[in-house]
């Protein structure tokens, strides 16, 4: 009887631990999706941030257009952008939703913004409109700006949402809260109600 005992614990044991490890494993390889997609942020590699993105995103946002929005960002000799800190706060364990896996993610990222007003030849008035379109994307008290050098440091949480079809290699559609209709047509309810 007690030898019976013994293997069903050691049974339950191996299954749990085996489960958290699948998990851990899981999690692990979406931080390092996240992280790639961070450091070609950094370094200003559009090619891989592009390749970072799900394939699904680009049946509502081309991927011509993607790679024009981010080489306008971060690669624009008028406008400075650069990413100094990415933390990953969150990673939840994936979850197979029909055919795929799907895990929500939060993220926080700091980052610099000069904007050459030299090069952009604008008035006054124009600046001010130009900082309040700031401030209203990402909240008031999320944006600083430094007088000396007249630059921005932007604080921003963001979501995303990795997506795998074999729980191992983890592409990324980020999840905002002014795309959810678009988001609705691409990914479950119950990711997109998460963002």
């Amino acid at each position: 009887m007690k030898t019976k005992v013994f293997i069903i614990l050691l049974s339950l044991f191996s299954l749990f631990s085996y489960s958290q490890t699948k998990d851990n494993t899981s999690v692990a390889g979406i931080k390092k999706t996240l992280a790639s997609f961070a450091r070609s942020l950094q370094t200003k590699n559009i090619n891989t941030t592009v390749e970072l993105i799900h394939p699904k995103y680009f049946t509502i946002t081309s991927k011509d257009k993607m790679q024009q929005m981010l080489n306008f960002t971060y690669d624009n000799p008028y406008l400075k952008t650069d990413v100094t800190k990415f933390i990953i706060h969150r990673v939840e364990n994936p979850e197979k939703i029909g055919n795929e896996y799907f895990s929500v993610t939060d993220y926080s990222i700091r980052m610099n913004l000069k904007i050459d007003w030299a090069q952009l030849p604008v008035a006054e008035e124009m600046k001010q409109q130009i900082r309040q379109s700031i401030i209203k994307q990402f909240g008031d008290g999320n944006v600083q700006h430094v007088q000396k050098g007249d630059y921005y440091i932007i604080n921003t949480k963001m979501k995303a949402c990795a997506i795998s079809a074999d729980n191992k290699n983890w592409k990324l559609i980020l999840l905002e809260k002014n795309q959810k209709p678009q988001l609705m047509k691409i990914l479950p309810k119950k990711i997109v109600e998460k963002v």
